[in-house]
């Protein structure tokens, strides 16, 4: 089974609500027409296994069928079908595994059984993506290979690699060519190494990178293309620097080489202990006593800027002393990355971006103004993505209060007992103040700047910008139940 990108779209943009939506519904958020939402449904349904992937009523709409979307996604994840994004990137990683040796176009394309037409787009889009990366895409008569340094080649290698969904270390031999279990068993023997002599667990997507790098490193080597350009430079003169500073991971990275060198056969460049030493700088492990590791003024001070501006763009009080201790055992790896060039594959993004987008926008807008700041480039979205987990984290366990302001004719007596029991069934809310009429026409400005509704027993038209809310003095079950569906109603619109 195999879904097209909007067909994708769809199937994320129900699975997030156990609700019903109309076609009008799905066809504003996609930006698509009815008639194409129908014909999307019809396809995913024609294409589903057993049960309906996607269930309709009559009157109420569409819904997921989401026990049955989860066994598909699986499935999806294993499936031989590709779509076009799919495609391109193991033609592409065929091609970067194989320079500077061209390989025929139709070798390349014959599993696919694609037109010439469509040969010729696929090619045209990794050419630009290559681009990017600094690798010219050449292409002669019936062949195609790249030309550039190995630094970018085992680079664009390692980005295309880590776009694999799995993060389980053992489970990732399926996305790696030629990979056979011998190399496997190897692979998997040095990076236990690393986790033992670290004393830590390297977890998701830290985990991919480094795997990555040494299957990448064994695979260049073995097949001689590495070697045979021996002028080739994978760090700067400048990192050796880092061997002195970060000697712990420079004592496991000469241990790696030497193990792999025994295993090519061949002896392999000092500078490739420190390009895996970048690689171990540049991940977030797991230690038993993290709040006894030391960081630098830099790292301090860019994890405050961040946690201060998401603060301000937000306006939540975040626990400062809390979230820093979590958030800076990020950033010190982060900040690594970006020095290094070494980019990470966030597979949580899109649900990330899904269920916390308020929060993800803020995040990326405050991250990348620092990061400007101080490195002179913006994030990816992938980075923006684990940030936001830290905040959403923090929001999830402290749910921001509902901030209500009491209003009575007088402000006395009966606006007391009604602040009682507003507070006993709503224990939620936040009750900033209680007042009388005159005083909130005095200071109205201030008062619709502090509250996000009123609750009164005061019959007036336009009282205030304000939803508010007309209740009894008693507060009774009606009351209540009027109280529930404000606050469900605020709650929808992101209070």
């Amino acid at each position: 089974m195999s879904f097209r990108e909007k067909e994708k779209a769809l199937l994320e943009f129900l699975s997030q609500n156990d609700n019903y939506f109309t076609s009008n519904e799905i066809a504003e958020k996609l930006e698509i027409s009815t008639r194409t939402v129908a014909r999307y449904i019809e396809k995913i349904n024609e294409r589903s296994d057993e049960d309906q992937l996607i269930i309709s009523e009559k009157g109420r709409g569409y819904r997921i069928n989401y026990p049955e979307y989860l066994r598909n996604k699986e499935q999806q994840s294993q499936n031989s079908f590709f779509s076009p994004v799919e495609r391109r990137n193991e033609i592409l990683l065929k091609i970067l595994f194989s320079s500077p040796r061209e390989l025929k176009v139709i070798n390349l394309f014959e599993k696919y059984y694609v037109s010439e037409t469509v040969i010729n787009g696929d090619l045209m889009v990794i050419k630009q993506q290559l681009k990017k990366q600094k690798i010219q895409l050449i292409r002669k008569s019936h062949n195609v290979g790249v030309k550039g340094s190995e630094l970018a080649i085992r680079r664009a290698i390692l980005q295309n690699i880590t776009k694999a969904n799995d993060i389980e270390t053992e489970k990732i031999s399926s996305k790696f060519p030629t990979l056979n279990r011998y190399d496997m068993r190897f692979i998997i023997e040095q990076f236990r190494l690393i986790e033992n002599h670290l004393n830590s667990i390297i977890p998701y997507p830290y985990n991919i990178n480094i795997f990555s790098h040494i299957y990448i490193l064994v695979s260049r080597y073995r097949n001689g293309f590495a070697t045979k350009n021996q002028k080739f430079k994978l760090v700067d003169v400048s990192s050796n620097e880092e061997r002195y500073r970060n000697q712990k991971f420079f004592e496991i990275a000469d241990i790696i080489i030497d193990n792999l060198s025994k295993y090519l056969g061949q002896e392999l460049p000092q500078e490739e202990k420190i390009f895996l030493l970048q690689y171990l700088n540049s991940s977030r492990l797991f230690f038993k006593n993290t709040n006894k590791l030391n960081f630098s003024t830099e790292i301090i001070e860019i994890t405050m800027e961040i946690i201060n501006g998401v603060s301000t763009v937000s306006g939540i009080a975040f626990n400062i002393e809390q979230l820093k201790t979590e958030l800076i055992n990020h950033i010190k790896p982060l900040v690594n990355r970006v020095k290094n060039h070494i980019e990470i594959t966030n597979k949580l993004l899109t649900d990330i971006q899904n269920e916390y987008s308020q929060i993800f926008v803020q995040v990326k807008q405050v991250v990348n103004e620092v990061f400007q700041e101080h490195f002179q480039q913006k994030l990816d979205d992938d980075e923006i993505g684990f940030i936001t987990l830290y905040f959403a984290k923090f929001i999830e366990q402290n749910p921001p209060k509902i901030r209500v302001l009491i209003m009575c004719a007088s402000g006395v007596g009966t606006s007391e007992l009604l602040k009682v029991k507003v507070h006993k069934f709503f224990p939620e809310l936040q009750i900033k103040d209680v007042i009388s009429l005159r005083q909130y026409q005095k200071e109205k400005s201030f008062y619709d700047q502090q509250v996000d509704f009123i609750i009164t027993t005061i019959f007036a038209e336009k009282v205030s910008i304000k939803p508010t809310l007309l209740v009894n003095a008693m507060f009774n079950k009606n009351d209540q139940i009027n109280v529930n569906k404000m606050l469900k109603v605020l709650r929808e619109n992101g209070k």
